[in-house]
């Protein structure tokens, strides 16, 4: 760097030749601004001067030699050369301009601006440094003048010239061109945003005369042409798109707010200069040309960096910025292509479409037509499309949610006039998507099109928006890829597809009318045609799968290699599951079960019979059909409509039968004909309608129904021909269900039937069950016929006889259990079943019997995987101890028993796993012991599982066992604890599980210690506890397990001196042994932890003790730095500090409470556990109970304005803790009694203003604790405070608390007010309107608002709300009833000491309800708007009209009321209030109104 020329120390500096030598002087940039500075007096450090020293400084500044900077400022900055691009790179340079600006007036300033084109510097600057994939031109070719153009002509000029010649030299600009690094690019553009917020601030007049002719002036800098504006706007979007992607790789959160500011770039375009040509003065074709596709990008990006950025600033200034993109799109694309939509509408002009169209939204879409265009061409060509082109896919369709939202439909008059506008938004980016709904395709439908398509529908179907059923049609026909393009290869579109049924399931599933024709019908039947193309991907195409993983999802099948995989679950859940639904809703179920019907009778020709074996699970008889079916099957179906269907599946089978006795006497092939195919149909039918009808009324109904598909089915399963030609496991499940249907009806009273139906069933199941697995019967069926012998044994358990039944058949199934005779799925799945519903059976044997079964199933159990293993056990676990009897349970344990005695790890195990779940005290004490002593020998014997074993144990030891070995021998404690030692298996939980089972087996010795066999269990673990606990001797981990239970027992010090036992402690603590097995330093402290002090008080060791720990901690812990530096540390040293810290606090080691208090905000602030914080939450409110109220007072105030603010939420909820411990009394002390009124104000100020969800919690907690604990201390005052907060909570003023904690927000605030309604109901003296808005805010909060309808919070906004729930509704429900119905001890205090005359001898309940009544209209009118402006969720609805019925039950008690809000409601709202009384009428009659009314 050049030396900079020095100023002469007599007269003048000759600054002026100088500053005119500056460029022939030095060449680089940044060396000519240092220079420049220099001469004109700034500091050598005038780029890090801010504030009132800048000030300072430019106040000194000579205006003539700054006017001359600023204009060789400018003369660089639109240098046409590359110079000039170099300099207007130099951030010091601008850095300079900006000085130069706050120097000079504008009047001086602003000329200089104007006649360098400062906007056209701008443009250029952005183009050249943020476009990097613009090459920059040669100097000789672009001229500043050509920066005005429309950014067309810059994007043609990014492309390279196809007529260059092969061999000439390239523009001078692109190879000298030197792209800046990312934080270089960054500082520039926050300089340039400088520079430009010092014009516009300029640009304001602060008052009136002068300041408004400068401000003037300096609008002339800013105005240029549209078509540059919109260039500006354009290369600054993109600019800051850039720069947040670089700023989410760097992970630098520094600058992003000063990023989405886009404030200052709208501001130019706000100035710029409409064409003449413009009428509307939108400059809506600039703005879509230049600024729609970087507007959509960015609004993706935004999208993106919420999930990334999760700082609550940079949240809102994501939402800022959105908000103005969004509204620059409204203003510039929607309004005047809305406007001339609108006047079109009024022309009777002839047109080809037979849509109506937005031909200027069109005309204004085609940059993005073109992107998506080049998007489709490269996904054909086979490559990737970039980034930046498939995101516009989804960032397109945001266009369509815009419009919805920006609509004026207020009213359904007003939405019903929108609707075309909708549907031509709709058409619009459809046909921009490259997806004509004029003409079919003549090529597949792109990818990205698809994307747009199905990203649109789901916009619709948020909105609840519908259009036009032809719109959607021709959206099916043209792009799902059924039918087009003609000659073509096809691919089905199944999202698209989806995504139409879930918007409007009505147009596939109206029934057509006046077709005769068959060919016809399946042109026009959608769902036929649906239906039909499911079919068609199972058996021609390739396939279905399970689930599409990410690995797998795209990839092509080996069935058919140029198809992709497709979703079993999105063909079931989104395609045929909402066409039921639509079916249903259309009350035409019959429709679906007939279609269904018709695709499973085409399944099974006989020309598919290669692909059936190929495919064993169909995608129609999937388990969701059954499901859904049965959630809508008896809601939507008549009695005599399920008569007649089972009647016809009847028919079916006796066609069958037919058909078998055809072929005995004919040479025919049965699966050939037809009654074959509906059969197969029928068996896959019959199950799905069995399963689905569980009404009781229903099931009589149907008895003569069941009897005969009971009787068809008994007949056929026995018929070998009907096996060969059908899955027999359908048959016996079929058979299954009609048992337990027939059986309350029919079955169980009538031995006859018994025996003529059941009894030859019970024989071919044992012969199937028994049957080895062959053709007829595969493992399947054995499957099935093994369920139906079990169910069948079920039912006549109760009848007497049935032990000779039950019995073989039990040793069948466990034997076939045992042997594995199944294969390997329906093994697992039968060993489940039988688990968990058939473990009753076992009552019928023997107990030698009943033991020698449950072994043999326990084996069967342990043989399966280990998964399958676990469930099965746990359910037979809890089956037996939910349903099994006293003797049974017991035989369950010796079967245990048995298993643990087998030299076998996989059973010993199983049988560990499965006494987890025995309840000690079903069980005698004998069998207890039994296996109190077997873990015993377990321990001794060195088992793997010891946290197992000690699991049982402890569990065990819940009941008395006084003969275990346990419990009589005072040595096996320390020999568990010698075993444990010796293996190493030390771990926190083990040594926690032995401390458990030594407290429990001490609790029972210790409180009958008189008895003689505990006086000598007691002698004998006295001496090894006194081994342990010798003088100057470390004891081991699991021995200071043992002597922490015996602190925590003994009684008196019997067994284990305090002296001693501190002694050991101390020696744990100051031992430098690196033995394995001693114990660690955090069991010791927590040994410290638990000593009372009671105890060591009594023994006189408390100071020496308190005194030891003072000087240990300040030797091995240096609080006071800690406290300077902690928090956030890593995890074992917030353990450790978090156990000192309840050290310090029970022991008074801390030097005043002020202190204590900041250590516990510092120890809050670590990454432990919630448990680890309730500890030391727990252990300061011991603390706080000791204090004074004066000083509990002066923790208040330092608790609610904490001075870290990252000790925000934890000092919250050490306030809450602190609250906790206020009593319910007033101080005698006026100034103390005051500090105690203004809890609650103080609290609820607090409340409004926090935006951290555990703050909040926190400070609600502290106010329902003064509601509920101290009600002297809230005043009517406080509880008029309270319930404005909570107004605020539940308003648009709501601080920003996270949306996805909506239910839970919500539920609290439900629970605040009822605590005001129950406890201090006097206190608001009969004045309910102070009530209403809370009420009315809360039942707002309920609805869904349709589009642009009502102000909710924002934690009931945004992307990750999460919608309230049923629960939520049943909340406020029972806040509606406890203001309408209040009980006796929230209203007796409002009439405690009045007279008992004549007016009081009236019930007080009845008199509240009067009272209330008077304030209940604006409710009832609020929620008739409601209705109106929004929807209740029918879940949510159903558990919050108790509450509405309360309120109209009690306003009902005056006609004078009812008719007031009746005639202030409108036209609407009176329909709806008809409604909703007339509902109340049904339910509860009138019986509640006064003698004398009539509504």
């Amino acid at each position: 760097m050049a030396p900079k020329i020095s100023t002469p120390e007599n007269g003048p500096a000759p600054t002026r030749p100088r500053l005119q030598a500056i460029n022939q002087n030095f060449t680089d940039v940044n060396e000519q601004v240092e220079q420049a500075a220099h001469i004109i007096g700034l500091p050598h450090n005038w780029t890090t001067r801010a504030g009132q020293d800048r000030a300072n400084i430019t106040a000194t500044l000579v205006r003539a030699r700054a006017e001359w900077v600023l204009r060789w400022a400018l003369d660089k900055l639109k240098d046409e050369t590359a110079v000039g691009r170099t300099a207007r790179g130099t951030v010091t340079l601008w850095g300079l301009l900006d000085w130069m600006l706050d120097v000079l007036p504008v009047s001086r300033s602003a000329p200089h601006l104007r006649d360098a084109a400062f906007p056209a510097i701008l443009e250029r600057t952005l183009i050249d440094h943020f476009d990097h994939f613009q090459p920059t031109p040669a100097s000789e070719d672009v001229e500043m003048s050509d920066l005005s153009g429309s950014s067309e002509t810059l994007a043609e000029g990014t492309k390279p010239s196809k007529k260059r010649k092969r061999g000439a030299a390239p523009a001078n600009g692109s190879t000298e061109r030197t792209l800046l690094a990312p934080s270089e690019l960054q500082k520039l553009f926050l300089t340039i945003r400088t520079v430009l917020q010092s014009i516009t601030r300029l640009t304001v007049p602060r008052d009136q005369g002068e300041d408004t002719v400068q401000a003037e002036l300096m609008k002339v800098v800013l105005r240029t042409e549209s078509a540059q504006a919109a260039s500006i706007l354009k290369n600054w979007l993109v600019a800051v798109e850039k720069l947040l992607a670089l700023a989410a790789s760097a992970s630098d959160n520094k600058h992003v707010e000063e990023l989405l500011d886009l404030s200052l770039v709208v501001d130019i375009w706000e100035l710029r200069t409409v064409a003449a040509s413009d009428e509307a003065g939108s400059s809506a074709q600039d703005f879509s040309t230049d600024c729609l596709v970087p507007a959509l990008t960015l609004l993706n990006t935004f999208k993106a960096l919420r999930a990334i950025h999760p700082d609550r600033s940079v949240t809102s200034s994501t939402d800022r910025a959105t908000q103005t993109i969004e509204k620059l799109l409204a203003r510039h694309l929607f309004a005047p292509a809305r406007a001339a939509f609108l006047a079109d509408a009024d022309k009777a002009t002839e047109s080809t479409s037979k849509y109506r169209e937005a031909t200027l939204l069109a005309s204004n879409l085609t940059p993005l037509r073109a992107k998506l265009l080049q998007a489709a061409q490269i996904e054909d060509d086979g490559e990737s499309v970039p980034a930046d082109l498939a995101a516009l896919s989804g960032a397109s369709s945001q266009l369509l949610s815009l419009a919805i939202r920006i609509s004026p439909s207020r009213t359904p008059r007003s939405k019903l006039a929108e609707k075309p506008w909708i549907e031509a938004v709709f058409v619009a980016l459809v046909e921009c998507a490259c997806c004509s709904l004029t003409t079919p395709p003549e090529f597949a439908t792109p990818k990205t099109g698809i994307e747009v398509l199905v990203h649109a529908i789901s916009i619709l179907q948020a909105h609840n928006v519908s259009v036009r059923s032809d719109i959607l049609k021709d959206l099916f026909w043209y792009h799902s890829g059924i039918k087009y393009p003609l000659g073509r290869d096809k691919q089905v579109h199944w999202s698209l597809m989806a995504a139409l049924i879930e918007l409007d399931p009505s147009v596939f599933v109206t029934e057509p009318k006046g077709l005769t024709g068959p060919s016809k019908s399946q042109q026009t039947d959608l769902a036929h045609v649906v239906f039909e193309e499911i079919s068609k991907a199972q058996f021609e195409g390739p396939g279905f799968v399970v689930e599409v993983d990410q690995k797998t999802a795209g990839k092509p099948t080996s069935k058919i290699q140029n198809e992709p995989q497709i979703s079993r679950t999105i063909i079931l859940e989104r395609v045929v599951v909402p066409l039921m639904s639509g079916f249903a809703k259309n009350r035409n179920l019959l429709g679906f079960l007939r279609r269904w019907d018709e695709q499973l009778v085409k399944s099974y020709r006989h020309e598919n019979r290669k692909a059936l074996k190929e495919c064993r699970d169909m995608v129609w008889e999937d388990r969701a059909i059954y499901q859904a079916l049965a959630q809508r099957f008896e809601q939507s179906l008549t009695q005599g409509q399920i008569a007649d269907l089972l009647q016809e599946h009847v028919q079916r089978m006796d066609d069958l039968s037919s058909a078998l006795t055809t072929q005995a006497q004919q040479d025919v092939n049965v699966k050939k004909l037809a009654a074959y195919k509906r059969a197969a149909s029928t068996a896959v039918v019959v199950p799905a309608i069995l399963q689905s009808v569980v009404s009781d009324d229903i099931i009589a109904a149907l008895k003569t129904q069941l009897l005969s598909l009971l009787q068809s089915y008994s007949t056929l399963v026995r018929d070998d021909r009907y096996s060969a030609h059908t899955r027999l496991s359908l048959s016996w499940l079929a058979l299954c269900q009609l048992v337990s249907k027939l059986w309350p009806i029919e079955l169980h009273g009538s031995v006859e039937q018994q025996e003529e139906l059941l009894s030859p069933l019970i024989e071919q199941s044992l012969n199937d069950v028994s049957a080895a697995a062959g053709k007829r019967v595969d493992s399947p069926a054995r499957a099935a016929a093994m369920l139906f012998l079990l169910d069948v044994c079920d039912h006549l358990q109760t009848l007497p006889g049935s032990e000779d039944l039950i019995r073989p058949s039990l040793a069948k199934i466990l034997q076939i259990l045992s042997d594995g005779g199944l294969d390997s799925t329906e093994h697992i799945k039968m060993v489940e079943f039988f688990c968990a519903d058939f473990v009753q059976l076992f009552g019928h044997l023997d107990a030698a019997a009943s033991q020698r079964s449950l072994v043999q199933l326990l084996t069967a159990i342990s043989n399966l995987n280990d998964t399958a293993s676990t469930v099965a056990s746990q359910s037979l676990a809890q089956a037996i101890f939910e349903q099994g009897s006293s003797s049974l349970q017991d035989t369950y344990v010796a079967a245990l028993l048995e298993l643990i005695g087998q030299d076998n790890d996989r059973m010993c195990r199983l049988a560990i796993v499965s006494y987890n779940f025995v309840r000690p005290t079903a069980i005698s004490r004998e069998r207890r012991e039994a296996v109190l002593d077997q873990m015993t020998k377990l321990f001794a014997s060195g088992s793997k599982d010891v946290a197992g074993v000690l699991s049982i144990m402890v569990q065990l030891m819940g009941a008395s066992n006084a003969t275990a070995r346990i419990s009589s021998d005072g040595a096996v404690l320390f020999e568990i604890a010698e075993q444990l030692t010796k293996q190493g298996l030390m771990s926190p939980a083990t040594l926690h599980l032995l401390q458990q089972l030594s407290q429990s087996v001490l609790s029972q010795v210790v409180s009958n210690q008189s008895q003689s066999q505990n006086m000598i269990y007691l002698g004998k673990f006295k001496g090894k506890l006194d081994s342990v606990a010798s003088k100057g001797k470390r004891c081991s981990a699991a021995s200071l397990a043992i002597l922490r239970a015996v602190v925590a027992v003994q009684k008196q010090n019997t067994l284990l001196q305090p002296k001693q036992y501190v002694s050991v402690l101390k020696t744990c603590l100051t031992n430098d042994s690196t033995n394995d097995d001693a114990a660690s330093l955090q069991d010791v402290v927590d040994a410290f932890n638990e000593l009372p002090t009671a105890a060591l008080a009594e023994a006189k060791l408390l100071d020496s003790t308190q005194s030891w720990l003072r000087s240990w901690i300040n030797d091995n812990a240096d609080l006071e730095s800690y406290m300077v530096t902690g928090g956030q540390g890593p995890i074992e040293l917030a353990e450790y500090v978090a156990r000192l810290h309840t050290t310090v606090a029970k022991f008074k080691l801390y030097p005043n409470t002020q202190w204590l208090v900041n250590f516990t905000l510092k120890c809050l602030r670590e990454p432990v556990s919630e448990q680890c914080k309730m500890t030391t939450t727990t252990t300061i409110k011991g603390v706080f109970n000791q204090l004074p109220v004066f000083e509990k007072l002066d923790l208040v105030q330092t608790l609610a304005h904490p001075i870290d603010p990252l000790d925000l939420a934890s000092s919250y909820r050490l306030l809450s803790t602190l609250i906790s411990t206020f009593e319910d009394r007033y101080e005698s002390n006026i100034e103390l009694k005051n500090n105690q009124l203004v809890l609650l104000p103080k609290l609820c100020s607090l409340l409004t203003s926090t935006s951290e969800l555990t703050g909040f919690n926190a400070l609600l907690t502290s106010l329902n604790t003064i509601l509920s604990s101290t009600p002297s201390l809230a005043t009517q005052y406080s509880i008029e405070t309270t319930l404005s907060a909570i107004s605020t909570l539940t308003s648009r003023s709501s601080p920003t608390l996270p949306a996805s904690h909506a239910p839970a927000i919500y539920a609290r605030l439900c629970e605040t007010t009822r605590l005001i309604l129950l406890l201090h109901r006097g206190r608001l003296g009969g004045r309910f309107h102070i009530l209403l808005p809370v009420l009315q805010n809360l039942l707002f909060l309920l609805f869904t608002p349709h589009s642009g309808r009502g102000a909710l919070p924002p934690w009931l906004k945004g992307p990750d709300v999460s919608a309230l729930t049923p629960a939520n509704g049943a909340m406020f429900g029972r806040v509606l009833a406890t203001l309408c119905n209040p009980p006796q001890s929230s209203i007796q205090k409002t009439h405690a000491g009045q007279g008992k005359t004549s007016k009081t001898l009236n019930d007080p309940v009845k008199a509240a309800r009067e009272k209330t009544s008077a304030f209940l209209y604006p409710l009832l009118a609020s929620y008739c708007r409601f209705q109106l402006s929004g929807r209740l969720d029918p879940g949510l609805r159903e558990k919050l009209m108790p509450g509405i019925w309360e309120v109209v039950g009690t306003a009902s008690l005056s006609r004078d009321g009812l008719d007031a809000m009746f005639a202030g409601l409108g036209r609407s709202e009176r329909d709806v209030w008809r409604s909703v009384w007339g509902e109340w009428e049904s339910v509860h009659g009138r019986k509640d109104l006064l003698s004398g009314d009539v509504l």
